[in-house]
């Protein structure tokens, strides 16, 4: 049934049956090509997820970082290797050969940044210089790590904004979220203040902080006057914390300072020097 199939779209159409013939393959080859970068994205990532149920395993981040440089090797593989198959049936294989090795040159210097930026990943996972989901800086851009990939790193700052860094780029790396962050928050009191009660705020301050978070590897404390200005005092409080989890104890000590000095009617600065 195929054959007669075959003879009769070759008699219908003609000198272009071949073309279209051809044209079908590629496109089929394609569509498989993509269907099999599906799949096979599917499988790693469920290969990698199922390894952080595992009592002992790697870290989170460090499987996440695995996960998505694994699925871009595969799935550059699976594509050079469609255009590869396409290029040997569309032309003669020898001529394929002769070819690359008259243009193996000029390929191989256009490949340089691509190896550069492949080398570059490899040694940046084995280093482990940073993994998905770390909040990074890279020269002036600062965000978290979405994905890294066989090329490129991809980082996306609080505004939304994807940075897209070849990896052969990437030369100093500021590590945010590596080890525990310490919490400093100064606050300006008045030379005219009751500094017995401004000490019993803070300390009341850090008490009911502490109890809210379960984020401190060192309490908050109140270490006092750290400076003399010309219109206030700096008292500072200080404590260290998990990674990315000062900012939101600092802006709730600086709160509970606020109202403390409210209801004792503190003041921030003296305004006798205004």
């Amino acid at each position: 049934m195929l054959i007669k199939l075959e003879a009769f779209l070759s008699e219908s159409l003609g000198a272009f049956y071949s073309p279209l013939l051809k044209t079908l393959e590629i496109i089929l080859t394609f569509v498989i090509a993509i269907i099999i970068v599906k799949i096979g994205k599917f499988l790693i990532r469920k290969f990698f997820e199922n390894q952080k149920k595992f009592k002992f395993k790697l870290d989170d981040k460090r499987l996440d970082t695995m996960s998505t440089l694994l699925i871009s090797v595969f799935k550059y593989g699976i594509y050079i290797g469609a255009i590869l198959i396409v290029l040997a049936d569309m032309l003669d294989l020898k001529s394929v050969l002769a070819a690359a090795g008259v243009g193996g040159i000029a390929i191989g210097l256009g490949a340089q940044s691509l190896i550069k930026d492949t080398i570059s990943g490899f040694f940046i996972l084995l280093e482990d210089h940073f993994a998905v989901g770390d909040l990074i800086t890279i020269e002036n851009m600062t965000g978290t790590v979405e994905r890294m990939e066989l090329r490129v790193t991809r980082l996306k700052n609080y505004n939304g904004d994807v940075y897209i860094i070849p990896n052969g780029e990437i030369k100093k790396v500021t590590n945010h979220t590596r080890d525990n962050k310490m919490v400093i928050v100064d606050i300006p009191v008045a030379y005219s203040s009751n500094m017995g009660k401004v000490n019993e705020i803070a300390q009341k301050a850090c008490e009911e902080v502490k109890e809210e978070f379960s984020v401190f590897t060192e309490e908050p404390t109140v270490l006092g006057i750290t400076e003399l200005g010309q219109r206030s005092m700096n008292l500072r409080i200080t404590a260290r914390v998990f990674p990315n989890e000062q900012w939101a104890v600092e802006r709730r000590i600086r709160m509970k300072i606020k109202e403390g000095f409210e209801e004792s009617s503190i003041e921030f600065f003296d305004r006798t020097t205004l």
